[in-house]
């Protein structure tokens, strides 16, 4: 069995349901989301769970901040956009070495 971090924080039902935050806020989360793990993965890899629900994030008054905010983070070198899946598989198979080792 294997246990992916997840986290409710960055959640789309969360942020816009619950929370009530605007496109731009949600941008802004993800992002400061994303450049501080990215900087803390300087020595070791970190994991940014982005769970999104079509219904939710998919509303085409949202979705334009989605695209930014995909697009600040894979403009970085060595990020790794995948699924839950993909990161148990490869850890299956690889043991603990980095996704681009």
């Amino acid at each position: 069995m294997f246990s992916v971090p997840y986290t409710i924080e960055l959640n789309d039902v969360t942020m816009f349901v619950s929370k009530s935050y605007t496109g731009p806020q949600f941008l802004e989360a993800v992002i400061d989301q994303f450049d501080q793990l990215y900087s803390d993965s300087e020595h070791s890899g970190r994991v940014m769970s982005l769970p999104l629900h079509p219904f939710i994030v998919g509303q085409p008054f949202r979705h334009r901040y989605l695209d930014r905010a995909l697009e600040h983070i894979t403009s970085h070198d060595g990020v790794w956009v995948t699924t839950s899946d993909a990161i148990a598989a490869h850890y299956q198979s690889t043991g603990n070495r980095r996704a681009d080792s």
